[in-house]
């Protein structure tokens, strides 16, 4: 890799006519820049190396309590980036919380108050790699209330999933006129995702 510096300089134009006090803001300003470049100033080491592999953002969208939490947690539980120790301590806090199934969930649902609530109000970030591809999963909340979450993650994403709950009422729920399956089926294709499974 080719190494490289930057540098980053505030020098003003200095006019021909000088007095003492012009002298002194120059040695002054002379001094603040070469500190400001000793501080922009990053060796290659710096740096992060060139990964070469392809990225993919990967969001998860549907209605609310379809699973898209659970489904992004389960990735990165089979892909062995959750130690034991975190798995145990996201067990135990479920069970604490009377929801001993959502253990999974809480992966990707790192704020108390999504814990406490059970829904996704911020877009969930995680991020695994295979041998030919590196990838960040999206987790956009469901509920209709943060569908603006939901653009923000959407608009980053290379691929949608869109996950559709099989229990009776959701599926219904989810393609109602208010559902967000529906919403979110429609925002996504408005905001450029043209691969969705």
């Amino acid at each position: 890799y080719p190494l490289c510096a930057l540098a980053v300089s505030d020098e003003r134009p200095v006019s021909t006519q000088s007095t003492w006090g012009d002298q002194k803001q120059r040695s002054m300003s002379t001094q603040e820049t070469s500190v400001k470049k000793k501080k922009a100033t990053k060796k290659a080491c710096d740096f992060k190396p060139f990964d070469s592999r392809e990225h993919l953002n990967i969001v998860f969208m549907g209605h609310v309590d379809a699973g898209k939490s659970t489904m992004s947690g389960q990735i990165l539980l089979q892909m062995g980036k959750i130690d034991e120790r975190t798995i145990e301590k996201y067990e135990r806090e479920a069970k604490e919380k009377n929801r001993e199934s959502w253990w999974i969930a809480y992966i990707m649902d790192e704020n108390e108050e999504e814990r406490a609530k059970g829904k996704t109000v911020e877009l969930g970030r995680a991020h695994f790699e295979t041998a030919n591809k590196r990838y960040t999963i999206l987790d956009a909340p469901g509920h209709k209330l943060y569908v603006p979450n939901m653009t923000s993650g959407a608009q980053q994403a290379d691929v949608g999933v869109l996950i559709i709950s099989a229990r009776k009422g959701e599926f219904e729920a989810g393609f109602a006129r208010q559902g967000q399956t529906r919403e979110h089926s429609i925002l996504a294709h408005t905001l450029g995702i043209t691969r969705s499974r």
